[in-house]
């Protein structure tokens, strides 16, 4: 994994080392074998699978070990006329004996490894999760880091995420939608393009940093070449490290359009939340902010009533509304803006929003062209907003109520030993 000019998977200009430009997870690691491969991870991802509800990439559940592993690429099988394999298992699908020279892939480790082998051969790779109070104000004392395999920190860290994530109540006729103080789907993506994208050659760790009001999720690693914050939600697809994304969309853990900041972003807008926060983010970090604290149930009624309805809004009609519910009035450059778009695209979004009944067009014929929320739009918002008081005042969906961890999770949970060391704050 060490490249020529002497840092792991690493180019040079002009002298200088640049990481992050070459897929180092899609490389050989030197030395690792078959058996350095947990069959317990290979059974996480199938169970994955199952509980993904359509979304994965079902023929994979029925596959062996080392067939799985092959069809996602991270491991290989090369010829060998005279020699042995590096492996030998015995015939029940896991590895043949004899077959060739096994060749384990750096994502193979990083999906599967024992925590012994990735401290071995990923020794850049670790994530931590701290609390520093719960959204009730009461510190938990959770500050560790961990090795472990990434399907296994994703388990975890969900599952330490609906521990901490109480919600509440909003009925629209006789439907009821839960609406928690994070979005878990806008949380699951974040941590998995931490997980996912992150370089590593870099040092460092995956950050997940639980608040009373916000988390931040963070990586070690700068964006994307070409790619801004201010172009994040635009930009094409561009994985720093294809076999991983690959895996969890297959898994189901991540949105299979590969827009999963897209998908941050529509999920905290559709529960009331603010838009995340990618300000921070530069050269030598990737990091999101999810605003939580209480969300706006009113407007929560209001987009379900329009999933109810066969007419879910899309991500750019929700950033629309919520903007012009602080800024009455838009003109076109804004939205643009807004978007990441061009003004022609924005302009046809706008105007597919009129014929959606949404917006209203203010000085259509003149250069002060704007836009504004129509007259139906801000009646149904106010009527979203006073059937949320009545409910409160009813005493329906007011409290917060914890939502618990599933039973089966407690079996990967930190053991004795396993919490490797107190995290640090991450700057």
């Amino acid at each position: 994994m060490r490249s020529a000019e002497g840092a792991p998977g690493s180019t040079t200009t002009g002298g200088a080392p640049v990481t992050g430009i070459v897929d180092v997870t899609g490389r050989v690691v030197p030395g690792a074998t078959w058996d350095d491969l947990d069959p317990v991870e290979f059974d996480r991802l199938r169970r994955l699978i199952g509980a993904s509800r359509g979304q994965a990439d079902q023929r994979l559940a029925a596959l062996d070990n080392l067939t799985l592993a092959r069809e996602l690429g991270v491991v290989r099988v090369r010829p060998e006329r005279s020699a042995a394999a590096n492996v030998a298992v015995a015939d029940d699908g896991e590895a043949p004996a004899g077959a060739g020279r096994m060749e384990i892939l750096l994502a193979g480790l990083l999906l599967f490894g024992h925590p012994q082998a990735l401290r071995r051969f990923a020794p850049t790779h670790e994530a931590a999760i701290q609390v520093f109070d719960r959204v009730d104000g009461l510190s938990t004392g959770t500050n560790v880091f961990l090795r472990w395999p990434l399907l296994r920190l994703v388990e975890e860290f969900l599952a330490q995420f609906r521990e901490l994530n109480p919600s509440r109540e909003v009925r629209f006729d006789l439907v009821r939608m839960r609406v928690p103080v994070y979005s878990e789907a806008a949380f699951r993506e974040a941590l998995a393009n931490a997980l996912v994208h992150r370089d590593y050659t870099a040092p460092g760790a995956v950050h997940v940093q639980w608040s009373r009001d916000q988390i931040v999720v963070s990586n070690p690693s700068g964006l994307p070449a070409g790619i801004t914050v201010a172009t994040l939600l635009s930009a094409p697809p561009s994985p720093r490290n294809p076999l991983l994304a690959d895996a969890f969309r297959r898994a189901g853990l991540v949105a299979r359009t590969g827009r999963g900041v897209g998908q941050i972003w529509r999920e905290q807008l559709r529960h009331g939340h603010a838009p995340p926060d990618h300000g921070r983010s530069g050269e030598h970090a990737v990091v999101v902010v999810l605003p939580g604290g209480r969300p706006d149930l009113g407007f929560a009624r209001f987009v379900l009533s329009h999933e109810l309805g066969g007419r879910p809004l899309t991500l750019a009609e929700l950033q629309v509304i919520t903007r012009m519910r602080r800024q009455p009035r838009l003109r076109t450059e804004e939205v643009a803006q807004m978007l990441a778009v061009s003004k022609t695209e924005a302009r046809r979004a706008l105007f597919r929003m009129v014929r959606a009944g949404l917006v209203d067009i203010q000085d259509a014929a003149t250069p002060r062209r704007s836009w504004m929320l129509s007259d139906y739009t801000v009646r149904a918002l106010r009527d979203s907003a006073a059937a949320v008081a009545v409910e409160a005042d009813a005493g329906q969906g007011d409290a917060p109520e914890p939502q618990a961890a599933p039973a089966n999770e407690s079996a990967d949970r930190p053991a004795a030993g396993d919490a490797e060391r107190p995290a640090q704050a991450a700057g």
